[in-house]
């Protein structure tokens, strides 16, 4: 697990928490110095402050999704101030899985820390799963399953921590068709029954649907001037918020 942490009370007290909780913890101070370290041990677990001296921590989150290899689906926590909004809403774009609010406890860094690393191996066991389903002549070039079995939202993040290009198409059961562009992970454009969609209400849609099937095929998509690339994470949150809210 590293920790990317310039105060170096706030990251003696980390290791403390972590250490004593299980966890092998290695340090860096600045951006660069916790990229490389990235890049070089491969963590389980990355710990990012947002505010860093030397680039903040949103550059590190950039580099990570970025990168080929296993490091791009690292998990991510941002450190962020309690009551910064825009940087928690930013994390997530950039593609953090978590936040912890600073001045930050004992049992919430480590609760967390144990849920991201709990997600990470979900998913890992989704993707084998995923690929041993698969028919044979599509493996490494297509996913399909039932959505009784996984849920869209999990095939989404899997395909984004993936950094996926091509077409993920999906069938309700009562025949509505929608289907998404990606590419390398970010959302590019939306339809419902071959109509254009605003993407966000697309997926508070398609989230309901318990029943159906999904395929993604990878291909070669074109990104186009006029059509913006989108946060697949932040716009599964935007849905989900806005199906809470209007829940209640």
């Amino acid at each position: 697990m590293l920790v990317i942490e310039a105060d170096e009370w706030e990251a003696a007290l980390l290791g403390k928490f972590l250490t004593d909780a299980g966890y092998a913890v290695e340090f860096a101070t600045g951006a660069r110095e916790g990229f490389d370290k990235i890049r070089e041990s491969k963590p389980d677990c990355i710990l990012c402050d947002v505010n860093l001296p030397d680039i903040d921590g949103f550059w590190v989150a950039r580099r990570v999704r970025t990168e080929t290899g296993v490091v791009a689906t690292t998990p991510f926590l941002f450190l962020t101030p309690a009551d910064d909004a825009e940087s928690r809403l930013h994390g997530l774009h950039v593609g953090a899985d978590l936040h912890i609010n600073k001045p930050f406890r004992n049992d919430e860094v480590v609760a967390q820390v144990g849920a991201v690393l709990e997600m990470a191996n979900r998913l890992k066991a989704q993707r084998a799963m995923l690929a041993n389903e698969a028919p044979p002549s599509s493996r490494g070039s297509a996913l399909q399953g039932d959505l009784a079995l996984i849920s869209l939202s999990t095939v989404l993040t899997l395909l984004e921590l993936e950094r996926r290009t091509g077409h993920l198409k999906i069938t309700s059961e009562d025949g509505r068709t929608a289907r998404i562009e990606l590419v390398e992970g970010t959302l590019l454009s939306a339809t419902m029954n071959g109509d254009a969609s605003e993407p966000t209400e697309l997926l508070r849609e398609i989230l309901r649907w318990k029943k159906g099937k999904f395929g993604f095929k990878a291909d070669l998509v074109q990104p186009t001037p006029e059509l913006t690339r989108r946060s697949v994470g932040g716009l599964l949150l935007e849905a989900m918020q806005l199906e809470d809210e209007a829940g209640r």
